[in-house]
Order: C-alpha cells, then structure tokens, then sequence
C-alpha cells in the first residue's frame, strides 16, 4: 500500500511539501520512484518534474538513502536491504488553473497527478493520503474519506481525484437519481443557489436520459473562482474542477460559461473517463499516449456540452448559436483548415501542446473542429435514419461498450453506425477525419436537414478583408497578430508580431504598408487588394427562413432530443 502527506511547505512559499511512502522489495538493489509527465485532460507532455526542489529518500529508521536522477521524471533509490521507503520533496505550487496545484494562506488546491510520485509496484495498489491543515480549512474531493485518510483503490484513481481545501468554501448539493452532485466554490462569499440548482438540475436531467446512469456514486464540481480573468475546465473521474474570473462577473456576463463548461465537464464523465480509446488503456504516465481520436473524446463532448443546454431549456436558440457561432469562427479564422485532418492534429496536441509555439495555420483544434464535425455526424445519422436514431444513439452504444469493459477504435466507431444506420461511414471518416477539410459546404448540407444554415459576413475590417491582415493596436499604428496564408500581406512577408508602422490607403485596391520585424528591420510594400477571398469573414448559424415540414420536424428533434 502507497501513503502519502500532503501539507504546505512552511519553508518555501508556494510549495507542497510530500512525503510518500512505499513498499520495497529488500532484496533489490534499487527502487524506482517516478513522477507522472502528463495529466489526463490535456494531452501534451506536462515536465510537473520541474517543479519538484529537495528531494530525499530514507528508510523507516531515518537514515538517508543514496539516490540519483535517472530520467527527467525517474530518481533511482539504493534501498537494497529495507522493506519501506519514505521519498520526500517540495513542490512548486503556483500554477492558477484547473489543471495544476495551488498553495497559499486561503487556499490548498492539489491535482495529485502532478506532484504525486508512484512506483511500478504501488501503481496498482491502495492509496491512502493524509492532509495536514491548519485552521478552518474545508476540504472538497472525489475522494472517500475513512479514519482521517482519504483513499483510492489505485494510483490511477488517486491521480483522477483532485482536491480543493479552502477557508473560503461555499458549498451546496442537490440529488438525482439517487446520485448527489456538490457544487463547492472557492472565491465567492455569495452564490444564487435557486438559479444555479435549477440549472444544474436541468442540464443534467437531460444528461442522465440521454446516456442513462452517471458511472459514479457522487459527483463533485470544484468551482475555483479568482479576481482575474480566466476560463478553463478539467474533467476526472467523479469530479471536475472549472477554474474562471473574474468574480464580479461570475454570474452575469460569465454565466453562460460557466453553465457551458460545466455542462462539457459532466459529460466527459461518460465520454472519456469511461468511454476511452485503446490508446488510453491504460494510461501510461510517462510518454505520449497517441490517439488519432481526439474528435471524439474532446470534439463529442464540446458539441454536446452546449447541446444539452440548449435541450434542457437552459440556453434558448439564440443562446446556442452564439455558442455555435464561436466555433464557427475558431474554424474560419484558423487556415490550418487546408493543411492538418483532425487525425493528424489530434496526434499533434503532443507536438505543439495548447497555443504555444509554432508554425502559423499549421493544425485545427481538436476541441472546435470536432465539435463541427460531431454536428455533421449527428445530423447525418439523423438524415439516414430519418431521425430514428442519432449521435446519441452511438453514445449509448459505446457506453454499453464501456460497461463491458471494452474501449473503442475507430474501426469500431464505423462498425456500430453501420448497424445504426445500415449505411457505410467510411467516405463521411475520409472526408471529416482522415483529410484537411474547410468546412462550409458540408456544414451548409447537413444543416438543411433541421432547416438552418450558414450565414457569410465578410469581416468589416477593411485590412482583414482585402489584404488578410489582422493587427492590434499597439507600438506605433499596430502590431501584427495573423497573416491568411496566400494573402496580399503574407506574399508582402508580414508575420504575427511585426509592428506596424504605417498603413496607407493610396486608393480603393492599393495599401502602402510600412513595417519593423522581430530583428528590427524595417520594411515597406505596395499591396494590392484581393476583393474575391474575403479574407477572416464571420459566419452564423440561422435557420431558413421558410423550413418545410419536414425540415422543422427534423428541427424539433434534433433540438429536443
């Protein structure tokens, strides 16, 4: 069994201090201890060994055992001769998003996959933890509780229970289906509970008769609520943790997000912490676990997310679109359209991670590009069955799949719409998945089968439209954020973050553009106008405006559920 002491580091501000403690076989000459190098959620290389400082190891007795770093997340121990080792550490906690770990006077939040250490013989076994708090420290966790110690059959289950400890907890519950939901908010001394339960109430009610029983006996929102603007969520095994700000925007301009990403979160507990790719099976903590499949476990989820509110009566239409419309133009504003399919970007999350470096327009999102493709294929399954069965149908199907134990391919995937639909998927795959698609004209043909369609405004930036140029204000007349490849301005050489000097228009169709690069060259060009591309043009979804019968039946099914 794996024990572990969490508590802050009264020496080092910031910091977790650990003490782990395993179980060694005495006649080996080295135990190794490894820490994880990515969390499940964000599928990227995480490196949370650089945030470990004062490592140490010692036997039962005290005496300090001789230890060295053997890989970037792996310290070899000499522990040859003892039967238990205590591996000690402090880790920097600093990190204010749903993903990480956070220590000050007020609040002791702690995702254990980053800075819990395990070895390939605890991997498998009990875990229990032991927090040390001062004070009036409330505790919010997935995690059952016994005797003083929390504890998880596993370190898998350890690493998927985040944990929330605040002075400054306000919580509430309501339950369904025998199943009670918390909602534990660190960050606001007032919450409208009648608003908050009844929307809560109504996005999951729709859930739960879309997809049956929730896999779990309780369910826990950890709500980390801070001064600054911020928007993330991470989805665990019973639990989710939604990190947004500011505060005093929390339930006016912000609601809509926090009703959408705790609608996205809640279905992950179905779609991806219990219906997973072969990839994922298990988990291995210290490389790249690839998957061609992230439209599914992160694009499914973002179409549905929004699409529950809109069944539950939380969002109206024109909330839905507003939140359809984003999508819309994360797809159009990104060129990476015409170059990466969603397989190939999936696999490239390990690449280049979440917006950091790297080449411009060079992948989609998984997460807005699957969502577009997930409203296709659900209106598609509609379309061939006449609206017998639908994406949901396919959800169930996997779900079923789950609960036996099974995880799915995307062999498996065409498999089962076959015997949904008694039609092949395979072209649909090619084209959505397996190919670079811009996605207007089968965006526009599947939304004809519910009588809606896209709406094209070209952008009323006048650089943007004619020359694909998007800049900021900033320096002298700007600074560059995008370049549309093929443009006027990207044949000029313009790249984000040139500073723009001057922008004159010498007539309808000619631009003088006068710029300084990163190397503080300075640069100038005659552009002429593109007046057919219509560069960073916006499109919405709408309905037609005189639907059929047919197409307003097909409108109320796909929007009622």
């Amino acid at each position: 069994m794996a024990h572990y002491h969490l508590a802050p580091d009264p020496h080092r501000p910031r910091h977790l201090r650990v003490l782990a403690i395993f179980e060694c076989d005495p006649r080996a000459e080295f135990t190794e201890v490894w820490l994880p190098d990515w969390r499940p959620g964000r599928y990227e290389l995480g490196n949370f060994a650089r945030n470990v400082v004062g490592v140490s190891a010692r036997n039962t007795d005290g005496d300090e055992l001789h230890l060295h770093k053997l890989t970037r997340s792996c310290w070899r121990v000499h522990s040859k001769g003892n039967e238990r080792l205590h591996f000690h550490y402090s880790y920097f906690a600093n990190q204010t998003d749903a993903g990480g770990c956070y220590v000050d006077e007020t609040l002791f939040y702690v995702n254990p996959v980053h800075c819990c250490v395990y070895t390939q013989a605890s991997r498998n076994q009990p875990c229990s933890l032991l927090l040390e708090l001062d004070g009036d420290f409330e505790v919010a966790t997935g995690m059952r509780f016994h005797a003083g110690l929390y504890e998880a059959s596993d370190f898998d289950e350890l690493v998927d229970m985040p944990i929330l400890a605040s002075r400054q907890m306000v919580h509430n519950s309501f339950e369904m289906d025998g199943i009670r939901h918390h909602l534990w908010f660190h960050g606001v001394k007032e919450v409208p509970w009648d608003r908050i339960l009844s929307d809560f109430k109504s996005f999951t009610r729709v859930q739960l008769d879309t997809m049956g029983a929730l896999p779990v006996s309780e369910y826990h929102y950890l709500f980390l609520i801070f001064p600054f603007a911020w928007y993330h969520g991470v989805e665990h095994r019973n639990s989710t943790v939604l990190a947004l700000g500011p505060a005093d925007n929390l339930f006016s301009g912000l609601y809509s997000e926090l009703l959408g990403v705790s609608s996205h979160e809640l279905f992950h507990t179905w779609n991806v912490k219990y219906i997973q790719p072969e990839a994922f099976a298990p988990y291995d903590y210290q490389r790249e676990n690839y998957s061609p499949l992230g439209y599914v476990y992160e694009g499914f989820t973002t179409y549905y997310g929004d699409l529950f509110l809109l069944r539950s009566g939380v969002f109206n239409w024109e909330a839905y679109v507003e939140e359809v419309d984003v999508y819309l133009k994360r797809h159009f504003d990104n060129y990476g359209r015409y170059n990466h399919s969603l397989h190939t970007s999936s696999i490239d999350t390990w690449v280049d991670g979440y917006g950091g470096p790297a080449a411009p327009h060079r992948r989609v999102s998984i997460y807005a590009e699957g969502m577009l493709s997930a409203l296709c294929l659900d209106l598609e399954i509609r379309r061939r069955t006449h609206n017998e069965h639908s994406l949901d149908t396919l959800m169930r199907r996997l779900y079923a799949d789950a609960v036996n134990g099974l995880q799915y391919t995307e062999a498996r995937l065409l498999e089962l719409l076959f015997e949904i639909t008694d039609h092949s998927f395979e072209a649909f795959f090619e084209q959505h998945y397996q190919r670079p698609l811009s996605r207007e004209a089968v965006l526009n043909d599947a939304l004809n089968w519910v009588g809606c369609c896209l709406r094209l405004e070209p952008s009323e930036n006048k650089e943007e439209r004619l020359l694909g140029l998007r800049s900021k204000a900033g320096g002298e007349a700007g600074t560059v954020v995008m370049v549309a490849p093929g443009s006027p301005a990207n044949v000029a050489g313009l790249v984000a973050e040139d500073a723009l000097l001057e922008i004159s228009w010498i007539d309808e169709k000619h631009c003088l553009l006068r710029w300084r690069d990163k190397m503080q060259h300075e640069h100038q060009a005659l552009l002429e106008a593109d007046e057919s591309a219509h560069w960073f043009s916006t499109y919405h979804l709408m309905r037609l405006p005189s639907p059929n019968a047919e197409q307003q039946k097909a409108f109320a099914k796909w929007t009622q559920g």
